[in-house]
């Protein structure tokens, strides 16, 4: 992984300035909290990388031909509010704890056995089901809000 080098860093703001897509740029570039807010970024691949810090912000973040991808990723106090995931996404088995998903869309996103602990989801935009969340852990309170109001009486409990 190389390091980020402010010229990269100036090509990225030029291209969020005119909308076009960091992918490339970005592309074995340590983004650990770098600032990437706003962008387009159709095609990402990270496995067993840290991206913590890094802030995605308003960003659109994908395509529908690949799979926007991160697998055992350390992500912590990511930011993630106001993106929009495009077709197929995996976040999988992420320490994603304390990332900031309010107002993201992130409803194609798959997130098996990924750690949500202490992440604000506040008006997202997700998919919950067995097989997409199957060993994901996220902060009890969403759940819970999730099914207050249903006639049917869920109990919800930590494991």
């Amino acid at each position: 992984m190389k390091s980020m080098t402010n010229i990269v860093r100036d090509q990225i703001k030029d291209r969020i300035r005119n909308k076009i897509d960091i992918s490339d740029l970005i592309e074995g570039i340590d983004i650990k909290n770098e600032d990437l807010s706003n962008s387009i970024i159709s095609k990402l691949r990270i496995v067993d990388g840290n991206i913590n810090g890094c802030n995605f912000s308003n960003c659109t973040l994908g395509n529908n031909k690949d799979i926007f991808t991160l697998i055992r990723c350390n992500m912590e106090n990511c930011n993630f509010n106001g993106a929009k995931f495009i077709g197929s996404a995996w976040m999988r088995s992420c320490n994603a704890k304390n990332c900031n998903f309010k107002n993201a869309d992130i409803a194609s996103v798959s997130y098996e056995y990924s750690d949500f602990s202490g992440c604000d989801f506040c008006g997202s935009k997700i998919t919950i089901d067995s097989r997409g969340g199957i060993g994901a852990k996220f902060p009890i309170n969403i759940i819970k809000n999730l099914v207050k109001e249903w006639a049917n009486k869920i109990t919800v409990s930590e494991s």
